[in-house]
């Protein structure tokens, strides 16, 4: 049961990852006013986290993939916050952010017992 335990925080992490993640994609294709721009680099935002929970899966590129979680959410969910965002928004992405980085770090300390 022990060598079972590490696997559930980053199997909580990677599944978390895919809810948000393919969510996202759905938004960007649904949000008429985003350019051409606007519109690939969030759907390469989706492709890296999804390629990296991908990898994670076996067991590689974990540290990788918590790093990038981490430093994501706390550039991007900070700009959030600082941006002309209504009060839901910044909620809503707090609440992802805080979990999202939860996971990470639930991870990192897992795999470094």
């Amino acid at each position: 049961m022990r060598d079972r335990l590490p696997a559930l925080p980053l199997l909580t992490l990677i599944g978390w990852t895919f809810f948000v993640w393919v969510s996202r994609l759905r938004n960007v294709f649904g949000n008429d006013e985003l350019s051409g721009w606007g519109t690939s680099w969030r759907i390469g935002v989706v492709v890296v986290f999804v390629a990296l929970a991908s990898l994670a899966v076996n067991g590689r590129l974990v540290g990788l993939f918590v790093g990038w979680t981490i430093a994501y959410w706390i550039v991007r969910g900070g700009g959030i916050l600082v941006e002309d965002h209504s009060a839901g928004f910044k909620a809503i992405h707090t609440v992802l952010m805080v979990v999202s980085i939860g996971l990470a770090m639930w991870v990192w300390r897992s795999r470094n017992r």
